[in-house]
């Protein structure tokens, strides 16, 4: 009789739904996944967005000392900037989720997710839960505790002002609760305690030992103090060829949405230690924690463990095989339900690996729809010194392949023609199949309570595999991969995609003509459908019927808006009476893997006062990706993008009615330095040149404009934050738009960002603003004549409310590139 194992995909800590084939680890890797076999204790980290992670400490943890260590991000990074495309809100967080499983691969540590919303920049923990519900990410966390059962805890940030923002200072709040809820010594009201243990159904109480800060030393602030326990780490590993310190660098350099490069440095360095719950450490993280097999009552799976790495042979990984089997079966006879779950996980893939298992199920298709019928390829190759058998292989639509032999080192191929089962979902990230808050995203009740911190969920479409080694079978699950030959990159393999029937694509995501047009895209056949444009408000909605269509085909529809129908228009296809009301799209950058999602099909219109804009003709300097230029084109404007030796040529930059410099221009584009002389010359001779927002950090330049323009981190977080117009008169609020006081209503995330400061009084200030108890700011909207032109220095946030849609934004953007 066989005993079966199954095997988890890729790594030992299974951080994502991967899509990628099943590969063994290297040697060196499988000699510190052993390591790691041995230890039974775990770290938390915790902090709130991608990127505030420790990397050197966790490359310590899990790749040095081969501990199981996870991160848990109370965000995902929705609310920040991004550098390297136009994505904002939820898709700048599935990048950043993204790029944090690319870094976890890296560093080895595991990555977990609660459900706040980056709302922004916030300067205090106050305004954070003003925004977010603290009860449930205190479940968040306490879930993560729970499934996770860390032994240490550890916060990145403070809860004072020290930790730089309020999302940062919140994230050890939420932190602090939470480990004094699962030790019983958090003070609750009751209605409290009955939300957190709804929110904590299915969960098993864990108390972790202790609770630490990390302190840390970020440029001109510290809050190392003396006496904090100290651990020296960055040592050089040679399984790796580096230190920690510069496997650190590569890992958190992957968050390029960001601009996070960050020096790979050799040499041992000092973290630092406060603590904040439990017992204090004096000489290891672990002090009084039993982190050995002796923990669960059995100290002989620690000794068999220890037989194992001693007798480990780096060429012959196979020849562990046997008693690597033989450690399973005692792990499975270990009491501790937790511990033995996570165990065999962990030797299931080591044994995958020790006998060179390489298994993947691919397609020609990067999309398809259910029902859609695919010719599949299985590929198997095994290293295991023998033949081993493939017992089984079954597909989702129950096709089934038995008994083959797999020779050793031989690839074995297989072809199966299957059908997509109707029971197989769209790939939509489980954290946006429903529409969030404003503070906290929601679940489907399809999502598993146990799921809901996870970075994403492993994938619905595979084909159960069985191999038999000896009397023992292992099982894994493949999931079924789009593979392609790329000439320059070689084999490519990434999820295959399931969608939607049809996704409805508006050409505009604000329309400010009478007529939207709308690409349909068919991924089956549609016969005699309608497409419907409706509002918010019960207003007649417009019709295009009569719509046929063939497979993989699209077509654009110019339809009518409705009249008075509000300024949010929903878009829907009506099939046979199915309505499909979802815009398919995917997130594609060479350091990820391509991520899909879906998002309402729908059309923002300004309101009844509209927009009006004299502006024919805008030069573009691009920056770090906007919406602003596809928004004048939607007006009927011409916006060229020019280029660094176009904007030399000042007689030619005088034929534009205005250059409009894109967001984070200066940061993005060393050559800045060179072309900003070019661009006041340009404006000394009668151009217009707006300047939207920089940042202060890698600036190519510090001559922002015609005087002196120093640049500073003050901004006005509160989207609400009262206006007042300095300058009702000037040019800038009347024409060719009047810019009333109800034109900063609706505003989302924040008024605007790194204002210049103690500036020249030669720029005149148009808006005055300043978050609540905090001192005005003038500097968000400023402008200055300068020879016979305009120049515009514009920190307003108008990136982030011309794609939401904001009427007052829309006209007051159209004000600036229109001044004359």
């Amino acid at each position: 009789m066989r005993t079966f194992i199954s095997i988890a995909i890729g790594c030992v800590f299974l951080i994502s739904a991967s899509a990628q084939p099943i590969r063994p680890l290297t040697s060196a890797r499988i000699y510190g996944e052993m390591q790691r076999l041995r230890s039974l204790t775990s770290v938390l980290y915790v902090a709130a967005h991608p990127d505030d992670e420790n990397t050197r400490l966790l490359s310590w943890l899990a790749t040095g000392r081969h501990i199981r260590t996870a991160y848990l991000s109370i965000t995902r990074g929705d609310g920040g900037q991004n550098i390297i495309g136009s994505e904002q809100g939820a898709a700048l967080g599935l990048i950043r989720t993204y790029e944090l499983l690319e870094a976890r691969k890296l560093d080895g540590a595991g990555q977990y997710f609660a459900r706040a919303v980056d709302f922004g920049f916030s300067k205090n923990p106050e305004e954070t839960f003003r925004q977010w519900d603290s009860i449930v990410l205190i479940a968040d966390a306490v879930r993560t505790i729970r499934q996770f059962r860390p032994d240490v805890v550890i916060c990145r940030f403070p809860k004072d002002s020290m930790a730089g923002h309020g999302q940062h200072s919140a994230s050890a709040i939420i932190a602090e609760h939470a480990v004094a809820f699962c030790n019983g010594t958090l003070s609750l009201s009751q209605w409290d305690k009955s939300r957190l243990d709804v929110l904590l159904e299915g969960t098993t109480p864990w108390k972790p030992t202790r609770l630490l800060f990390n302190a840390f030393r970020f440029g001109n602030r510290s809050t190392v103090r003396e006496g904090m326990f100290k651990l020296e780490v960055g040592q050089y590993d040679p399984l790796i060829g580096m230190g920690y310190g510069e496997l650190a660098g590569i890992s958190r350099s992957i968050h390029r949405s960001q601009g996070a490069g960050t020096p790979s440095t050799p040499g041992v360095q000092p973290e630092f230690f406060a603590t904040l719950w439990g017992p204090e450490p004096r000489v290891s993280l672990f002090d009084n924690i039993d982190t050995t097999w002796q923990r669960v009552g059995r100290a002989d799976i620690g000794t068999a463990i220890d037989d194992v790495i001693s007798s480990y042979d780096m060429l012959h990984p196979e020849r562990s095989l046997i008693a690597l089997l033989r450690i399973r079966s005692m792990i499975r006879t270990v009491n501790d339900v937790e511990w033995r779950s996570l165990k065999l996980a962990e030797i299931e893939s080591i044994i995958g690996s020790c006998m060179g298992l390489s298994a993947e199920v691919t397609t020609s298709t990067a999309i398809a729809v259910v029902g859609d019928s695919l010719r599949t390829t299985l590929r198997i190759t095994t290293r295991a010194g023998r033949t081993v058998q493939l017992v089984s292989a079954r597909w989702p639509d129950g096709a089934l392949r038995e008994n083959i032999a797999l020779p050793q080192d031989s690839l074995v191929t297989i072809d199966v023609a299957t059908l997509v089962p109707q029971s197989v979902p769209i790939v939509q990230p489980y954290w946006l199949a429903t529409e969030s808050s404003k503070s906290l995203f929601t679940f489907t009740t399809n999502t598993p309570l146990n799921k809901r911190i996870e970075p994403t969920l492993e994938s619905a479409y595979g084909v159960t595999v069985m191999i038999g080694v000896d009397s023992d079978t292992i099982s894994m699950r493949l999931p079924i991969c789009f593979k392609k030959l790329e000439p320059l990159r070689g084999d490519m393999i990434e999820a295959m995609r399931i969608v939607p029937p049809v996704s409805i694509e508006p050409t505009q995501l604000v329309e400010t003509s009478p007529n939207a047009r709308v690409r349909v895209r068919a991924y089956k056949p549609v016969t005699n459908a309608r497409l419907v444009i409706s509002g918010e408000n019960g207003a007649q909605p417009t019709v295009a019927s009569d719509i046929s269509m063939r497979a993989n085909t699209d077509t654009l529809i110019t339809i009518p808006l409705p009249k008075n129908a509000g300024t949010r228009l929903r878009v829907g296809f009506d099939v046979n009476g199915v309505i499909y009301t979802r815009q398919v799209k995917a997130i594609t950058y060479d350091h990820l893997p391509t991520v899909q999602y879906t998002t309402p099909a729908q059309i923002y219109v300004p309101d009844s006062r509209g927009v009006q804009i004299t502006a024919k003709r805008i030069a573009y300097v691009a920056g770090a990706g906007e919406y602003a230029p596809e928004f004048l084109r939607g007006l009927g404007v011409t916006v060229d993008e020019i280029d660094d030796a176009m904007i030399l040529r000042t007689d030619e930059l005088l034929t534009y009615d205005a250059v409009l410099v894109g967001i984070r221009a200066i940061n993005v584009h060393k050559s800045m330095q060179y072309l900003m002389p070019a661009l006041l010359t340009y404006v000394e001779r009668g151009g217009t040149l707006v300047m939207q927002y920089n940042t202060t950090q890698d600036m190519s330049t510090k001559q922002l404009g015609p005087y002196p323009l120093p640049l500073t981190s003050k901004r006005v977080t509160e989207e609400d934050a009262e206006v007042v117009v300095l300058k009702p008169e000037h040019a800038l609020l009347n024409t060719p738009n009047k810019i009333l006081p109800e034109d900063f209503n609706g505003w989302v995330q924040e008024r605007g960002l790194y204002f210049p400061s103690e500036y020249d009084e030669r720029y005149e200030s148009i808006l005055s603003m300043h978050d609540v108890k905090e001192q005005p700011l003038t500097g968000s909207l400023l402008y200055a004549k300068v020879g016979k032109g305009h120049y515009i220095s514009c920190s307003l946030s108008l990136f982030r409310e011309l794609p939401a849609g904001v009427s007052g934004a829309m006209r007051l953007f159209a004000n600036l590139v229109s001044m004359k």
